[in-house]
């Protein structure tokens, strides 16, 4: 496959592999992570953006991920298909746990000291399930179930559990589980979809904007951690509707109650995980950047 880079803008505090660094997410953590590294973007097309160095690669492309890895200090993994409908099931084993593999070994291979995995809270079960999975308890925290019974949320967890063992018991390997990313190019979709809660309960209304991941990435990155796996997830501190989280959970879900005192629209995913880790929280709502 074809390999080549631009030249890096100049070598910071340290040498970070984005994989899918030109995708919707990944050109939000470049930018971010360029502010104090020396960013290298693998992706198989260019963002255009001119941020740090840009790698054209495939993550199946063994020599040519190795290539792209050497020297680095730090891997974020982006690079996926990012939901059902961009792929066939063999297509989402291939990239998602496939590729996943790929990335990792080649991170290894380099000694890198720190590895961070974009996965999904598809590893769930029930967000694109067929409605017989069900959360077990509200808020989702890292102790509930997961039983994703759908090629998507079962690539991710496949790669999340391959990472585990393969590189887990070598360095600090931390784990993002964010749910719906939002990004500005999109913020017209969402202005219905925040009313209309019915197109998407099993997803819980749990979103997340792009900058906040990147800003989350970018305080892992400078995190004290352990060697061994820490997982999160990561979400916006607001469900994404006009409605307050109690209704929606007493009409999605009457099986289920809410803690006492629980914020009138508070996420019904939790991310204290993930400030327990680095000390940052998504703070971004979207009644903030939707009607700003």
């Amino acid at each position: 496959m074809d390999f080549e880079w631009t030249a890096p803008k100049g070598a910071l505090t340290m040498r970070v592999v984005v994989t899918g660094g030109s995708g919707l997410l990944g050109r939000r953590v470049v930018s971010r992570l360029a502010d104090e590294h020396s960013v290298v973007n693998l992706d198989i097309r260019s963002s255009r953006d001119d941020v740090g160095e840009y790698v054209r690669c495939d993550i199946l492309d063994r020599s040519g991920v190795a290539r792209a890895m050497r020297g680095a200090t730090a891997v974020v993994h982006a690079a996926a298909l990012p939901g059902p409908s961009f792929g066939t099931p063999q297509e989402l084993r291939t990239v998602n746990t496939d590729g996943t593999a790929e990335v990792a070994r080649a991170a290894l291979e380099a000694g890198v000291q720190r590895f961070i995995h974009v996965s999904s809270e598809a590893v769930l079960g029930f967000v694109f399930g067929n409605g017989e999975e069900r959360p077990t308890y509200l808020p989702i925290d890292e102790g509930h179930p997961t039983s994703p019974s759908e090629p998507y949320g079962n690539s991710k967890f496949v790669a999340e559990t391959l990472l585990e063992h393969q590189i887990g018991s070598a360095l600090p390997l931390v784990i993002l589980r964010p749910p719906w990313i939002w990004v500005p190019s999109e913020y017209d979709r969402y202005r219905t979809l925040v009313e209309s809660p019915d197109q998407w309960a099993t997803g819980l209304w749990a979103y997340v904007h792009g900058d906040d991941v990147a800003e989350a990435i970018a305080r892992v990155l400078a995190a004290e951690l352990p060697t061994g796996t820490h997982t999160a997830y990561i979400c916006a501190p607001d469900n994404g509707t006009i409605y307050p989280t109690a209704e929606l959970v007493e009409k999605w879900y009457p099986d289920l109650t809410l803690p006492s005192r629980f914020p009138e629209y508070g996420s019904l995913i939790s991310s204290d995980t993930l400030f327990a880790l680095t000390g940052f929280r998504p703070a971004m709502r979207w009644r903030e950047f939707l009607t700003a």
